[in-house]
Parts: C-alpha cells; sequence; structure tokens
C-alpha cells in the first residue's frame, strides 16, 4: 500500500494505492498522522487504485470523517472500484462523506462548495 497526498488549488486529495486492511492501515494512519496535524475542513480521498478494504480500513477513512467534521467539513470520497463501494455502502459511510464518480467529479463538487462557502 502506498499513500501520496496532492494538493489541487490548496484542495488535499489523499491517494491510496493497493489494499487497506489490517496489515496495511496502521502504516495509513502513520502517514496521515503530520498531515492531520493541521485543521482541514476538505479533503478527497481517492479510492481508485484500492482493490481491497477490511473493517480496519475503513476505521482509517473513519479518522479522515471525523477530522473533516470537526471543521464543519466532510470528507470526498471518489474513484471506489464496485466492491469497494458495496463495502462502503453497506457499511453506512454514505451518510458520513461525499461520494463522487470520478476525480473530476469530486474536484467539481468541491470547487461549487468552497464558492458557497
Amino acid at each position: 500500500m502506498n499513500v501520496a497526498i496532492e494538493y489541487v488549488n490548496d484542495l488535499p486529495i489523499v491517494i491510496v494505492n493497493g489494499r487497506l486492511d489490517t496489515v496495511t492501515a496502521p502504516a495509513f494512519d502513520a502517514h496521515l498522522g503530520p498531515f492531520l496535524a493541521t485543521p482541514r475542513p476538505r479533503i478527497l480521498l481517492d479510492l481508485s487504485q484500492v482493490g481491497y478494504i477490511s473493517s480496519a480500513g475503513l476505521r482509517s477513512v473513519l479518522q479522515l470523517v471525523k477530522h473533516t467534521a470537526a471543521k464543519g467539513g466532510r470528507l470526498g470520497l471518489f474513484g471506489a472500484q464496485p466492491a469497494i463501494m458495496e463495502v462502503i455502502e453497506i457499511s453506512g459511510f454514505p451518510t458520513l462523506v461525499d461520494l463522487y464518480p470520478d476525480r473530476e467529479a469530486a474536484l467539481a463538487a468541491s470547487k461549487v462548495e468552497s464558492k458557497g462557502a
């Protein structure tokens, strides 16, 4: 599993590549620790390269949900493959995050949201 953070007009995009499970979730959390030291009301999470997510992975995503919610914002999640989306839906995450089919839709919605704020 690899994690990268990219910025588009000051909007952080967390890009995950690989499995997000019991083995890799601690590394994901450790990588994001310094990043989450700065309050951020909006973060996008790119799951387009994630092939598997477990409950431990969902718990790691939940830390991003809580982080953005603490600043009155929401996490935007995009690019999840059908099997990943099924796990996200079954887990009730659609009530906690903004879901987008792809990066372009997530960026466009985030641009509109930031103008309205």
